[in-house]
């Protein structure tokens, strides 16, 4: 009885120890920015037209291409969103970086094959990492030092 015990408390102790990425607050940010990027591929495919994604350490915006240029998505569409606080650094698979100040533009296009194959949002020691399936869907996983 004794044995059943101990192994039970360890068992809670190992459970309790693995957490979900939506606990740490870049992991909630890189879950929201993943829910986005998917309504963002399944705008441009209902469109027939690219949605460019405008990224940097503090936040993102959509854009689509129009008769007069490019204009920023409505909100209700695609929204924006910031990252609080700031990133230290983005980098795409490809090895885009947004540096310290540098934006990265990335189009979604209606094709899957258009897809960044990852994508790292870093701060301090959390890293929360982008990865798509090949079909157009984004999903999260966490590395913490």
């Amino acid at each position: 009885m004794v044995v059943l015990l101990i192994v039970g408390i360890a068992m809670a102790a190992v459970t309790l120890s693995f957490r979900s990425p939506t606990q740490h607050p870049l992991g909630r940010e890189a879950e929201r920015l993943a829910a986005v990027l998917n309504l963002a591929r399944d705008e441009a495919q209902l469109s027939g037209q690219p949605v460019m994604l405008k990224l940097d350490r503090l936040g993102w915006r959509f854009f689509q291409s129009g008769p007069t240029g490019w204009t920023a998505l409505p909100d209700d569409v695609l929204p924006p969103g910031q990252f609080n606080p700031p990133l230290d650094r983005v980098v795409f698979g490809a090895g885009d970086s947004t540096g310290d100040s540098q934006m990265v533009q990335y189009w979604i296009g209606i094709e899957e094959m258009d897809d960044f194959k990852g994508m790292m949002l870093r701060r301090g020691a959390q890293e929360a990492q982008l990865v798509t399936d090949g079909l157009g869907h984004y999903r999260v996983g966490m590395n913490s030092p």
